[in-house]
């Protein structure tokens, strides 16, 4: 959405809004006779002109907070690491259960509904068949398994 556009597009509204209010005012003054009743009717024109005036300008408000808030987040991409120096240290011997630790922190995986951040083919968690090809951006579809659809854990495969 365009702010400046809906911004004036509204001073535009606004100033409709005050010419029509001008415009009654003045057919107000020469045609009604009575003092009163010409009094009163001009304050309801500049009251009821005045609220719609106000109230447009609140609501553009709440748009733009609102879309503001929609607007898709992109990931922050890692600055580059400077090279380290090529130096190799004898790895201390990992049993076989950190290692599968260490490998399921490795694994991303991510639930529907959610937007993918890495590119890939995932299967789901239940389901190791049903796989899904994502670009980076697009939301995760509900699995299909078992010929109805629910929420699924998505993993990519490597």
């Amino acid at each position: 959405m365009n702010t400046s556009y809906e911004k004036e597009r509204m001073k535009k509204t606004t100033i409709v809004y005050v010419v029509v209010m001008i415009l009654i005012v003045v057919l107000i003054l020469l045609a009604v006779q009575d003092t009163q009743v010409k009094t009163i009717a001009v304050i309801l024109v500049l009251l009821v002109g005045a609220a719609a005036i106000i109230v447009q300008w609140l609501l553009l408000g709440k748009k733009d907070v609102s879309t503001k808030m929609q607007e898709p987040v992109k990931p922050m991409q890692k600055a580059p690491q400077p090279a380290k120096p090529v130096q190799k240290e004898p790895q201390p011997v990992q049993p076989k259960q950190e290692k599968k630790e260490q490998a399921q922190e490795e694994a991303v995986s991510t639930q529907t509904g959610a937007q993918c951040k890495v590119a890939g083919v995932y299967h789901c968690s239940e389901h190791t068949d049903k796989t899904v090809t994502m670009e980076e951006g697009k939301r995760f579809p509900p699995c299909r398994g078992d010929n109805k659809g629910h929420s699924a854990t998505w993993i990519l495969e490597s």
